[in-house]
């Protein structure tokens, strides 16, 4: 089982968007259905994905909700081992851009779909070399938590293993979308992730980071934990991994980093919360008609119970300006 070590948030860590694609994918231009025909990662399915463990119907193209079209949906078996892995599915992809001088970050973001969230396990989204894991991100569905994972060495031990860093508080519920992002600094071993409630960077003295590392793979795994019963069902979508640099910011997304906002749950039944760094002063919520709703914020909390299903965007002004972002209401 994987190590987790917890930590408390610290500060936000910015990069810009310039430089090399590795992955691109949104599986729009995916055929709904199978994501490939072969479950012992032999020979590519779709978009040059490998499956591995299962069935083919463990690996679906499927259609989750309008507003995101084709995602990557992963059913795990419904049982768990200790000994074995014949209940947890692997879904992988060979990357093996070199980065240019300079674009010394690598930067991955995708959007999770929790699915149910009745069984125990995870699913993560993995970048790898050719020993273990470099940098990842997960959801687990019992705790209902995201967690970070990065390549660590203990100072007492002096071998590296590939940890959990538990990020944050929030718990997000069954068939939500959480977009989230990680990084990790070639040159510096640094790590962090990007989540709803902000942004973290590992920083802890009684463990070293490895900096130098080369990604080989890109992986998306579904992971039963102990006393698991029941087939997890959760997708990503939007997948997006590449190498960037820091010496020229971007304007819009150092506003994004210094603001930290957010909204969640979303698609959300009932209250939605809006989380910033900065005071938000007022929120406006608009159907996809134009039409501005009866909505209020109380606290960081907008009631949206009233509204009808269906999607909207809501407008939230704070001192660094007002930013819009979509959600859908269930």
């Amino acid at each position: 089982m994987r190590k987790i070590l917890f930590l408390i948030a610290g500060a936000a860590f910015s990069i810009n968007t310039f430089g090399q694609t590795i992955v691109s994918e949104n599986f729009n231009a995916f055929t709904a259905g199978n994501a490939g025909s072969d479950t012992t990662a032999t020979t590519a399915g779709q978009g040059g994905y490998y499956l591995y463990t299962g069935t083919v119907a463990d690996y679906q193209i499927a259609v989750i909700d309008a507003a995101h079209g084709n995602s990557l949906r992963i059913t795990s078996g419904a049982g768990y081992s200790s000994t074995a892995i014949t209940n947890n599915r692997y879904v992988l992809k060979p990357v093996s851009t070199t980065a240019t001088a300079g674009n010394d970050i690598l930067k991955g973001s995708l959007q999770i779909y929790t699915g149910p969230a009745t069984g125990a396990g995870i699913i993560e989204c993995i970048v790898t070399d050719a020993s273990m894991g470099i940098v990842g991100i997960n959801y687990d569905f019992a705790t209902k938590k995201i967690m970070g994972m990065g390549r660590l060495t203990p100072v007492t031990t002096g071998t590296a293993g590939f940890y959990n860093i538990p990020l944050g508080t929030a718990t997000y519920p069954a068939n939500t979308w959480i977009s989230v992002s990680f990084t990790y600094n070639k040159t510096t071993g640094a790590c962090s992730w990007t989540y709803p409630e902000g942004t973290y960077t590992f920083s802890n003295a009684a463990y070293t980071v490895s900096p130098g590392l080369t990604p080989t793979q890109l992986d998306f795994i579904s992971l039963t934990n102990t006393g698991n019963t029941v087939a997890n069902q959760s997708a990503v979508d939007n997948i997006n991994l590449s190498f960037v640099n820091v010496t020229t910011l971007d304007t819009n997304e150092v506003k994004s980093s210094r603001e930290s906002l957010s909204i969640y749950p979303n698609p959300v039944v009932d209250y939605l919360t809006v989380k910033s760094d900065s005071k938000v002063s007022k929120v406006e919520v608009y159907d996809m008609a134009g039409r501005k709703t009866n909505t209020t914020l109380n606290g960081d909390k907008v009631d949206v119970t009233h509204l009808n299903s269906g999607n909207y965007i809501i407008n939230i002004e704070t001192k660094e300006g007002k930013t819009s972002k979509k959600f859908i209401k269930k």
